[in-house]
């Protein structure tokens, strides 16, 4: 890390920013920490596959491991709370729990055979 910060913009749907501002506000979190939270994890993982590909010794992946695992608490936190909206939806929609927990399995199918190609 160089240590420098930069300002980094994404052009978003107005209606999408105030929803999501308001998800975030319900759950105690700032849009902004969320998405650096994502960023931060999204480094960790990549710094961990970079370690994994230059085989690294166990030691350093080891360590970087931990840091993934430090960061991830507020990534987590924040899937449970998307999840737990989701299958809210479902059950209020009369949706069967195993089709959503299909639909799920299926993503994360798709989601690995895409990393992989």
């Amino acid at each position: 890390m160089d240590g420098q910060i930069k300002v980094y913009s994404v052009k978003v749907d107005s209606n999408d920013l105030s929803k999501a501002k308001k998800f975030f506000s319900r759950s105690g979190l700032q849009l902004q920490d969320a998405v650096r939270g994502m960023m931060k994890m999204a480094t960790d993982c990549e710094t961990c596959l970079q370690l994994i590909e230059a085989k690294a010794s166990v030691g350093e992946v080891q360590s970087a491991f931990a840091g993934v695992v430090a960061d991830a608490k507020e990534t987590w936190r924040l899937n449970g709370l998307f999840q737990d909206v989701i299958m809210e939806a479902a059950r209020l929609s009369n949706i069967p729990q195993d089709f959503i927990t299909n639909v799920q399995a299926e993503a994360q199918r798709i989601s690995k055979d895409t990393a992989q190609t």
